[in-house]
């Protein structure tokens, strides 16, 4: 009777543990931490749709994506580590090559747009650079109306700058004394929009630029689409890159690269 007892305590005994201990504690994913990403804004619709992609399969991997470092930050950042993966959207020196890897993950335009009233639809290579040169100063020289050209350009260090003066000048860059430097891809999208005979340069991956009262010209007969940017039947054109550090990259970054270079990768990428 004593011995049936004792074993119906140990049972108990036993039972109050299992409950106490619970269910088991899931595995801690072996990647999980928060990563930094940083550079300019041309490349981030891609890597956000690449972050959001492989988030969702390993959820305990965090990234904070910062855009106010432009490409020149970007490389110098990641080079040192002090962010993981940089956005580049211009071409590598040689220089940085020898200080970062990259991956491609795909190709931006730099887009010329005018006030949404202008008559002007399209512009030839030679007359861009005699507008920003300040050879031509009034639109109806083009076929647009009696009113003065207000040429805008970016900041300097901007990859939409940098793609646009390779482009037209086949050395250094000379510029006319009207020419307004503007901070900023949305600041240039609001100043065109508000000048009427302003033209400005901006950073596209499609011929259908965000912001209202403004419209994209093509160049050289060729609208900036996402086949052209594609095939480089749009000539100023860049590519766009996540960029690291040579030295080994922190476990969770280098699964996330083979999955950017790998076939889930290479599918979210096809959608731009």
């Amino acid at each position: 009777m004593l011995a049936g007892v004792f074993r119906t305590s140990q049972w108990v005994v036993l039972a109050a543990i299992v409950a106490a201990c619970g269910a088991p504690t899931p595995a801690r994913d072996a990647l999980s931490g928060t990563y930094a990403i940083g550079g300019g804004d041309a490349a981030l619709p891609q890597v956000q749709a690449l972050v959001d992609a492989f988030v969702a399969k390993r959820p305990a991997v965090k990234f904070k994506i910062d855009t106010s470092l432009g490409s020149d930050g970007a490389v110098n950042l990641a080079a040192d580590r002090t962010i993981d993966l940089g956005m580049v959207s211009r071409d590598l020196l040689p220089s940085e090559s020898e200080r970062v890897d990259h991956v491609v993950i795909g190709a931006a335009g730099t887009g010329l747009i005018v006030h949404a009233s202008n008559a002007v639809n399209g512009l030839s290579g030679a007359q861009v650079q005699d507008i920003y040169a300040g050879r031509i100063k009034d639109w109806s020289v083009v076929g647009g109306p009696l009113l003065a050209i207000v040429p805008m350009v970016r900041e300097k260090g901007s990859s939409a700058r940098t793609a646009l003066e390779t482009y037209l000048f086949a050395s250094k860059p000379a510029y006319g004394p009207g020419v307004i430097e503007i901070q900023g891809g949305e600041q240039m999208r609001q100043a065109v929009a508000a000048q009427r005979g302003g033209i400005g340069t901006i950073g596209v991956q499609s011929n259908d630029p965000e912001g209202a009262g403004i419209k994209l010209l093509t160049i050289d007969g060729v609208a900036a689409t996402k086949q052209s940017l594609r095939d480089g039947t749009y000539k100023i054109r860049r590519p766009l890159y996540l960029v690291f550090a040579r030295t080994s990259p922190a476990p969770a970054i280098a699964a996330f690269l083979d999955f950017v270079r790998g076939p889930d990768g290479q599918k979210v990428l096809d959608r731009f």
